[in-house]
Order: structure tokens, then C-alpha cells, then sequence
């Protein structure tokens, strides 16, 4: 019996593409030192014998990786901060918070459940217009990656800031500043901003429109002070802009295809070997 497969990542094998120049020039030895042959042993590579494995067309995989472009400057994070600094001072205005709790309950009280499933509604538009045929910014993969991103970012900080305030809602209860209903939604709005903003601003529109609904209603069901609204819009599109400007797009068909997978066996153990070309 085989041991079970193992999988050995060999990521320093190639560098800024050297590693093909390196092997025509005959100083693979340097590099690549261990192969697979048929008789189970280690031996160093021939170069024919790695050119017949590495370059050789019978491989696995071949994956290779796109950079999109990174958006610069400030511009996208103006509205964020203006948000957060806002809601951070109206925290700290006892009175313009109550007024605005007394307002909310005399015109508009609400007492529903609406905003829970709000809340997803730019995201499910996403992958909805998706289906339809709307293609947005990025391919299935980047997109995903960055919504999962988007979240996790912006539930830490949400959960953490809730914790550390430890801000009585207007109900009663704990945990209020600020609102992860509104961070959520806005954060979601952020995302599908970014998705399809440059095809229609209408996307984007009804996107924050949404987001601004939520919001509102955390405020009209006495469970949030403006404030925490206020400043969660802020912090869940922060957290989605920070997620855009960090990420590296591996999650696409071209980008994978600087990746080369081909099996191999050392003794009784049989393997794949992964091969990553920077």
C-alpha cells in the first residue's frame, strides 16, 4: 500500500520567470536538484528530463494570474471618513441623539424584521445581474474572494468597536455602536458600487439606497442611535474599499496559469508537485 498523496510546494523553483532562461543555459542543477524517475530513486534532473516534465505539455495544470489595476489616491475613502468622524461626534451629542430617537418614534416607528433580509439585498443583486448576463468588474472567483474579504474586514472591526464601546442601545440593551446591520448593508452596497458603478451610477444608487433604508430602519425600531448608523455606513464602506486595494486578483484563469502541477513518486510515496512561477 501507497502511503497517501502529499502535496509539495516548491514556490522558490522560479523567479521573475528566470527559472526556463536558467534551464536553457544548463544551470538547472542550481535550481531544481530532485526528480521522479520511473524506478523510484532520486537523482538530479537532465535537462531533458526536465524539459520533457516542466515544459512538456502531458502536465497536470497550467494556471497563469492577472493584476488588475489598483485604484489610487484618496478620493474613495473621503465619504467613508467624513461618515465615521460624523458619527463619531454625534456619539458624543447626548441631546441631538435623543431628539432625533424621540423623532424617529413619534413619526416612523417600526417594528418589523424587514432589515434583516435587506440587508443581503446588494449582495444577491450581484450575483443575480450576474446570472442575467450584467457582467460586472471582476470574473466569478475576484468577486467572491472580495465579498468574503469584504465581510470577515468588516465584522472584525464591527464586533471589536462593539465590544470596546460598549454603547447601551436606545431599547436598553448592549452593544450599539456601531450598527452592524447598516455596516453590513453598506458594506455590501460598497461592493456592488464596485462592481457595476462604472456600468450604470444607477447600480450604485440603489445599492446605497438600500444600504440608507437599513439604516433607517435600525434607527425607527429603537434599536440603534443615529450615531451608530451614522458611523457603521462609514466603517462597511472603509471596509470594502480596504478590501479592493489590497487584493491580488489570483482568482481568475489566467492568473492560474503560472501554476504547473504534475505528479511524482520518491519511494512509496506518490504525490503531486506544485510549481508556482513569480
Amino acid at each position: 500500500m501507497y502511503k497517501p498523496v502529499s502535496i509539495i510546494l516548491l514556490f522558490t523553483l522560479i523567479l521573475l520567470n528566470s527559472f526556463k532562461g536558467e534551464a536553457n543555459n544548463g544551470n538547472w542543477e542550481s535550481i531544481f536538484k530532485l526528480k521522479y524517475e520511473k524506478e523510484g530513486r532520486l537523482s538530479f534532473f537532465s535537462k531533458r528530463d526536465f524539459n520533457s516534465i516542466y515544459f512538456h505539455n502531458d502536465s497536470i495544470h497550467r494556471l497563469n494570474f492577472k493584476y488588475a489595476d489598483r485604484q489610487r489616491g484618496i478620493k474613495p475613502y473621503i465619504a467613508p471618513a467624513l461618515l465615521i468622524s460624523g458619527g463619531t461626534a454625534l456619539h458624543f451629542m447626548t441631546n441631538a441623539k435623543e431628539h432625533f430617537r424621540d423623532f424617529a418614534q413619534e413619526n416612523f416607528a417600526y417594528r418589523g424584521h424587514f432589515e434583516d433580509y435587506a440587508q443581503y439585498a446588494p449582495l444577491a443583486t450581484v450575483y443575480a445581474l450576474n446570472v442575467l448576463g450584467i457582467k460586472g468588474k471582476n470574473n466569478f472567483g475576484n468577486r467572491t474572494a472580495l465579498a468574503i474579504k469584504s465581510i470577515l474586514l468588516n465584522e472584525i472591526i464591527v464586533t471589536n468597536l462593539k465590544t470596546w464601546t460598549h454603547v447601551q442601545r436606545p431599547s436598553g440593551d448592549a452593544r450599539s455602536f456601531p450598527s452592524g446591520h447598516t455596516s453590513f448593508a453598506f458594506a455590501m452596497a460598497q461592493f456592488m458600487h464596485k462592481e457595476y458603478g462604472e456600468i450604470s451610477p444607477w447600480f450604485s444608487i440603489g445599492a446605497y439606497s438600500c444600504a440608507a433604508t437599513v439604516g433607517i430602519m435600525r434607527v425607527a425600531k429603537n434599536a440603534h442611535w443615529i450615531s451608530d448608523v451614522v458611523a457603521g455606513a462609514g466603517i462597511g464602506m472603509l471596509s470594502t474599499e480596504l478590501v479592493y486595494l489590497t487584493h491580488q486578483y489570483k482568482w481568475d484563469n489566467e492568473h492560474l496559469k503560472q501554476w504547473d502541477i504534475f505528479p511524482f513518486q520518491m519511494g512509496n510515496q506518490k504525490g503531486l508537485t506544485l510549481v508556482y512561477t513569480f
